[in-house]
């Protein structure tokens, strides 16, 4: 299972399914600024979506459930 997924599930007490929707909406975004070779962007998804640190940025280009 993916990294934020859990995250989110583990420490938000968020169900699969709401946590997998925050995910696919931050992926989604990521992906646009993905294209645009815009990294910094995609970090700041991690900060302001999920308080996660940059660490997680393969977690989140990476659609893996």
């Amino acid at each position: 299972m993916n990294r934020i997924i859990e995250i989110l599930m583990e420490r938000d007490n968020l169900t699969y399914d709401d946590a997998k929707g925050a995910f696919d909406e931050a992926y989604d975004e990521a992906q646009g600024y993905l294209e645009d070779g815009n990294l910094a962007s995609i970090e700041q998804i991690l900060s302001d979506e999920f308080g996660l640190e940059p660490d997680y940025l393969f977690d989140l280009i990476e659609l893996e459930y």
